[in-house]
């Protein structure tokens, strides 16, 4: 268990790996639920996964000029204020339209296909959960004075070679 915590991907492409892998995990466990008859169960599952594999990214997951080996605080979700703002913007909006999807549902204005009311609920919560954690993230990053100074950005111009 310990090695699992002292992982760190600093780099962009193994976090979209990571991404791509977290997202296809979390849509098992509803997807099973699906087959075998408890959609709801595996939807509540699933979304307990994500949540878990969101917090366990924000765990490993190292920004430019960040130093890898300490841990982070149980409240950083990302390197920069910045990032952290962007992502909670990003999953307020999707928290805006799951209430506004439900809103409608229950008014009878939109079909959702029957969807249980547990899945959304337990959409809002998970997609809440996740834009408090971020907002919050950049708000306390902004207190500690993280990002006031943003590292030079590389250039990616190429080196000219001597020629003797």
């Amino acid at each position: 268990m310990r090695r699992l915590l002292d992982l760190r991907i600093p780099r962009w492409g193994w976090k979209l790996v990571y991404v791509v892998a977290a997202y296809v995990i979390g849509t098992m466990p509803a997807q099973l639920g699906l087959a075998l008859g408890a959609y709801e169960l595996g939807f509540v599952i699933g979304a307990l996964v994500r949540v878990g594999l969101f917090l366990y990214a924000a765990r490993i997951f190292r920004g430019r000029g960040e130093a890898v080996e300490p841990a982070r605080p149980w409240w950083q979700m990302t390197a920069r204020p910045t990032l952290s703002r962007r992502l909670g913007i990003l999953f307020a909006i999707l928290l805006a339209l799951d209430l506004l999807g439900s809103a409608l549902a229950a008014a009878g204005l939109y079909d959702s296909g029957a969807l249980p009311l547990v899945v959304s609920i337990v959409s809002v919560v998970e997609t809440g959960l996740i834009a408090f954690l971020y907002l919050n993230s950049a708000v306390r990053l902004r207190r500690a004075g993280v990002g006031s100074t943003e590292p030079v950005r590389p250039t990616f111009k190429p080196k000219r070679l001597k020629v003797d």
